[in-house]
C-alpha cells in the first residue's frame, strides 16, 4: 500500500513535535490520533528515538540562541557547549 507508508511516516513526525510540546504521552497520542500502546512502541524504536533526539536538540539549540541574542557573554559559553562533544 503506498498511501499507508507516507502516512505512517507523517504521523511519526507528528508525534515528535507534539512530544516536545505536550505533557503527557496520552495527549500526545490522542493529538496524533494513534493509541498510547503504539506511540510507546515508536519510542523504542532507534530511528525514531534519534529523529525525537535530534529534534529536541534543535529546538532546545533555537530557543538559546534566541535568549543569547540578549547576551553575549551566555552566547559565547553556549557556542563552547555546542560545539563540546556532549551535542
Amino acid at each position: 500500500m503506498p498511501g499507508h507508508g507516507a502516512k505512517f511516516g507523517r504521523k511519526k513526525e507528528e508525534a515528535i513535535v507534539a512530544l516536545l510540546t505536550l505533557r503527557t504521552t496520552e495527549e500526545v497520542a490522542r493529538s496524533v490520533g494513534v493509541a498510547t500502546k503504539t506511540l510507546l512502541r515508536w519510542q523504542k524504536d532507534p530511528e525514531f528515538d534519534v529523529a525525537y533526539h535530534a529534534a529536541k536538540r534543535a529546538a532546545l539549540r533555537e530557543n538559546l540562541i534566541n535568549e543569547a541574542n540578549n547576551d553575549a557573554g551566555l552566547a559565547a559559553h553556549w557556542a563552547d557547549l555546542f560545539h563540546s562533544e556532549v551535542w
